[in-house]
């Protein structure tokens, strides 16, 4: 996180701003208008670090009157004025008191750091300064005669920040450790826990009358607060001497990094009210009373967000810059955003806020539309007309004139040609970079980058049509990289509302489960570090749970019923396959069928067709030799009966015989 360089005046009437570059800006809230820019002879060398405003009260003696009728104005010899001094820490060490009145630089600090300035802090008096730098020591400050009042040694390594308590007898400095000092006696009287990273704002909680705290005679019952680099948790811190413990309080949760912290510095107010900017350019506010040590994470009371409409009405947010709290009765919040060439200024009720508010606001701030009204100390080098100015259509290469030009260059490029050494457009070509290839892009997957662009342009303005574009993709490497390519400030949007669309119908559970399961599985180190998260996921588990719980015995009846289903088909396939391999034990045919009787009836008469035909030849015949042989066949019947009565009385006996 960068230092703070920029800040608003004790009454909020003036913002100041010192770049990179070291000119100092001041404008009028009121009217957003440039006021004042200085530039410092030494400002590339010794840019300014961090910035600290002090309104002190000023008097001049008026001279006496010798006219007895002005007597009366001679009993008031003094005459108070406010003076406004911006204390300006440098790179190198040095210190510039610049006088708002004067616009200019009263005075320089110098000789007592070596190093960077990374802290300042005024006295309530307006005539002392603290400051702390890398060179381990911390500087006290004598502003009437701007020398070094006192110097020690803070800590083994830099020191990056101060502040005093509300009793200003006590200061509190920092490293990641943070040290309680009596400044009479220059003793550490206690040493806090710190956080894990530099500590970057330590800011002294204003004493409310009824903590204890009697005519500044104890520091005992005072809070202050501390935030830190790369760390998303503003911690409270009571001051007890008596006790032991050395830990925070209270903490307070954030979005995303802390740049800036800001409380209300009313004592009359019985309640903290603090607010916070991001890193993205957010404002949280939070409104708590300091009683006693929390357990749990305090949550943003107030959330607001900047944006202007951009191309098809899609929300661009629009950074937060500085915030002042008026501490009036309505308690408007004065707030500084867009750009520091020209930053808007704008007061919202916080009372009437709700828990998450996003402004809609129009900005289209040009350099050339920048407005110098009354700017002192402006230098702007003169340019004369015989000056030519090199610009992008300048720089590009002259044609050839002469024909001898043309000549010399032809050959040139004859050269280039039969050297060896690629052309431009081939390494376009050879490095994928050459857009003439004749393919669609309609045929090209989306871009990683865009996608993630168009899902934090969806999380922010909250467009359904959008989300449902992006979280459509079924593209697990796509969802991977398109999840690695977000904000720190999209993970929790993304989460919710992850959660609340696997809530609803069943089938599109099944694409946003690769979406939660590829934010968890990357973005869970940050997870960890955000406790509100805490509800969205359980209420994503219990309904995870219960589902899950219904298919543990949907998966027992499907179990059952693929076991019934593969016992009827076992059984049929056996069936099928004995039938199938067996060979049959009896086969029975049919020879009576009608088809072979009416087959077998056409033979067989056919067959006795001809055997009368053979028969009447044959008995012809053998009537022809019957006649022939009448006499030779009596004699040989006559002998085959003899024949025959001895073959039956042979047949006889033998019948007697098996008898």
């Amino acid at each position: 996180m960068a230092s703070k360089v920029q800040t608003f005046s004790p009454n909020g009437s003036y913002f100041a701003y010192s770049g990179p570059d070291g000119v100092l800006k001041l404008w009028e809230t009121a009217t957003g208008t440039l006021s004042q820019e200085y530039t410092p002879s030494a400002h590339l060398a010794a840019t300014c670090t961090c910035l600290s405003w002090t309104t002190y009260k000023r008097s001049k003696d008026t001279p006496l009157r010798k006219k007895k009728k002005r007597k009366s104005l001679a009993e008031t010899p003094e005459v108070v004025t406010d003076t406004d001094v911006i204390a300006l820490g440098t790179i190198v060490g040095n210190i510039f008191l610049y006088n708002v009145q004067k616009a200019d630089v009263q005075s320089q600090l110098s000789e007592g750091h070596t190093d960077r300035v990374n802290s300042l802090c005024w006295n309530s008096e307006g005539d002392t300064l603290y400051s702390c730098s890398n060179d381990n020591h911390i500087v006290e400050w004598d502003i009437s005669t701007v020398k070094v009042k006192r110097k020690w040694k803070g800590d083994k390594g830099p020191i990056y920040s101060l502040s005093l308590t509300s009793d200003e007898m006590h200061l509190l400095t920092a490293s990641r450790s943070i040290k309680l000092w009596d400044l009479n006696t220059k003793e550490v009287l206690k040493t806090f826990t710190g956080h894990a990273s530099e500590v970057f704002s330590l800011l002294s909680v204003p004493v409310i009358p009824s903590s204890g705290m009697t005519n500044g005679a104890t520091v005992n019952g005072t809070y202050f607060l501390s935030g830190a680099r790369d760390d998303r948790l503003l911690n409270a811190w009571h001051v007890n001497l008596s006790s032991r413990d050395k830990n925070a309080t209270a903490s307070f949760s954030l979005p995303d990094e802390p740049s800036s912290v800001t409380i209300s510095n009313h004592e009359k107010s019985q309640s903290l009210l603090m607010t916070a900017i991001t890193n993205s350019g957010q404002m949280v506010i939070y409104e708590h009373v300091l009683n006693g040590k929390c357990k749990k994470p305090i949550s943003p009371k107030v959330s607001l967000q900047i944006a202007s409409n951009g191309q098809d009405a899609i929300p661009v947010p629009i950074p937060i810059l500085a915030v002042y709290l008026c501490g009036d009765r309505v308690q408007n919040v004065l707030i500084a955003y867009g750009n520091y060439l020209k930053p808007v200024f704008e007061k919202v009720p916080y009372k009437t806020m709700e828990s998450d508010v996003c402004l809609i606001r129009e900005t289209s701030v040009k350099p050339k539309e920048v407005t110098m009204h009354d700017v002192t100390k402006v230098k702007i080098p003169d340019t004369s007309n015989e000056i030519t100015v090199l610009a992008p259509g300048h720089m590009a290469p002259m044609v050839a004139s002469s024909s001898a030009e043309a000549g010399k260059s032809k050959q040139k490029q004859k050269k280039r040609k039969n050297s060896t050494e690629l052309t431009i457009e081939d390494r376009l070509h050879a490095l994928g970079m050459d857009k003439t290839t004749g393919i669609s892009d309609k045929t090209h997957p989306p871009k990683v980058d865009a996608l993630a662009l168009l899902l934090m342009q969806g999380l922010l303005s909250h467009d359904s049509r959008i989300l449902n574009n992006v979280l459509q993709n079924r593209n697990e490497t796509l969802i991977r990289n398109t999840v690695k390519r977000l904000s720190v400030q999209a993970i929790v949007p993304l989460v919710k509302e992850l959660s609340k669309r696997m809530h609803g119908h069943s089938q599109s559970g099944q694409v946003l489960v690769t979406w939660v399961k590829m934010v968890l599985t990357i973005h869970a180190s940050y997870l960890m570090t955000v406790p509100e998260i805490v509800e969205t996921l359980s209420s994503l588990y219990q309904m995870m749970d219960a589902r899950v719980s219904v298919f543990t015995r949907l998966s027992k009846l499907q179990g059952k019923l693929d076991l019934m289903l593969s016992q009827i088909t076992s059984q049929e396939e056996e069936e099928d396959a004995v039938s199938m391999q067996q060979p049959a034990l009896l086969a029975y045919q049919d020879e009576s069928s009608d088809e072979d009787m009416d087959a077998e009836m056409m033979q067989m008469i056919s067959d006795s067709e001809d055997n009368w035909d053979e028969l009447d030849d044959d008995d012809d015949d053998d009537d022809d030799d019957d006649d022939d042989d009448e006499d030779g066949n009596m004699d040989d019947e006559e002998g085959g009966d003899d024949n025959n009565v001895e073959m039956e009385e042979h047949n006889s006996e033998a019948g007697s015989d098996s008898d």
